[in-house]
């Protein structure tokens, strides 16, 4: 995690967003600035910046000029821990203040702008931010699903590894995606909690992206990841309403080491299969 936090300015007034600029940089933030509407998008999903301030006048040719703010919060690539507080010229009124909390913005200032407490605002909200993206970087359990997340994965995965290594069972894995591209933030949650009711207790189900999941499923081979793949596929089918795409991939079986007799402690034990070659195979195997 970077020391210094990163902000993104997004804003039509170049004053405006120099003066910002110089506050946020001598309060210990790296920012990056942009005047242009359609970059706010790319350039939130690329850098996944620790805050933004985004002006509402860059919506200004909209019908709606919280249309963006509504974007970036529906967008799976981008934390919906992220502050967003927004600016407007002239007083922000109430019933404006409201729209735009209902619009996912942390909250609206307005003329006369008070740099010193937004700053002050802002740095409060990005330290919870950091926080969370602290907690959910130590933790093994995706929050939303209850599903196993990266860390959780590579930690449960190794375990499987080297269990199937020593009892000489197949192991095998599994990719998922929805087939018709993007979802909402509430539809991917409840594809993920659907995964969780699918997967077996022995098998690692886990969520490796916003609409990406992985299953490591012991003392399975590649017939029967087939099947794995057309039960958890139905049962999604059912209980979501969303149709996956799928990859899978499986190591073979191998000769058990014997459990008793002197001559087999002396026996090589065999490494743990790669988890990370049999999850790459099944997302190049997506399809």
């Amino acid at each position: 995690m970077p020391t210094e936090p990163l902000v993104l300015l997004a804003n039509a007034d170049q004053w405006l967003t120099e003066s910002l600029e110089s506050v946020l940089t001598q309060g210990g933030y790296r920012v990056m600035a942009t005047a242009k509407r359609q970059q706010v998008l790319e350039l939130a999903r690329r850098f996944l910046p620790d805050g933004l301030l985004l002006d509402l006048g860059l919506d200004q040719r909209a019908t709606d000029n919280l249309a963006l703010c509504r974007a970036l919060r529906a967008d799976l690539d981008i934390s919906r821990a992220m502050p967003i507080i927004l600016t407007t010229s002239g007083p922000a009124l109430r019933a404006q203040q409201l729209e735009a909390l209902r619009a996912g913005a942390w909250e609206l200032r307005g003329d006369p702008l008070d740099m010193e407490e937004l700053v002050l605002r802002l740095g409060v909200y990005v330290q919870g931010k950091l926080e969370l993206d602290r907690i959910g970087a130590e933790g093994l359990v995706d929050r939303a699903s209850g599903l196993y997340n990266d860390t959780g994965m590579t930690r449960r995965a190794a375990e499987l590894a080297a269990f199937t290594a020593r009892q000489g069972m197949p192991l095998a894995c599994a990719v998922f995606q929805p087939a018709d591209g993007v979802l909402t933030t509430g539809a991917a949650d409840r594809l993920a909690i659907a995964f969780g009711r699918a997967g077996r207790i022995s098998d690692a189900v886990c969520r490796t992206g916003p609409t990406e999941f992985a299953v490591f499923a012991p003392a399975t081979d590649e017939t029967g990841a087939e099947g794995l793949v057309q039960r958890i596929t139905d049962t999604v089918s059912r209980s979501a309403a969303v149709k996956l795409r799928a990859g899978i991939s499986a190591s073979p079986a191998t000769a058990k080491r014997p459990s008793g007799g002197r001559t087999s402690t002396n026996l090589p034990q065999p490494p743990p299969t790669s988890t990370t070659e049999l999850l790459d195979r099944a997302r190049n195997a997506l399809h």
